[in-house]
């Protein structure tokens, strides 16, 4: 549970998370997770486990765009809107919603809702720069 980890420790993920994926940085992303940590991304059917596969998803995929993160909470976890760049609006449009499953000060799961509505977790319906 966040309680747990204490405010400084969650603020320091936050921060170390949010910044990797705004600097493409995928071996910061990889550092930060559990050995056996989960990627999943409801309703598609693929899912990724541990590490190595993780990174290589990453690598093709997301990490081929610009994104922004602004941290939330679902469900008393920690959760991020994801907002991908849109070249055509010239903001960033939602991507989904990344609720992130922490062990010991790990991730150990990432379960991004891509169809989540951000407003109803408080957060903005685009970024702009």
């Amino acid at each position: 549970m966040l309680r747990d980890l204490g405010d400084a420790a969650v603020d320091d993920i936050v921060t170390r998370w949010a910044g990797a994926w705004h600097a493409v940085d995928v071996n910061a992303i990889v550092a930060m997770l559990a050995d056996d940590a989960r990627y999943s991304m409801p309703p598609l059917p693929q899912w990724y486990r541990g590490k190595d596969e993780i990174r290589a998803f990453l690598v093709r995929g997301p990490l081929q765009s610009r994104w922004r993160f602004q941290p939330t909470t679902a469900n008393g976890q920690l959760a991020f809107g994801t907002y991908l760049w849109d070249d055509a609006a010239g903001t960033y449009a939602p991507g989904g919603l990344d609720v992130l499953t922490l062990r010991d000060g790990w991730v150990a799961e990432i379960v991004a809702f891509l169809t989540a509505d951000l407003t109803r977790f408080g957060l903005p319906a685009r970024i702009r720069h």
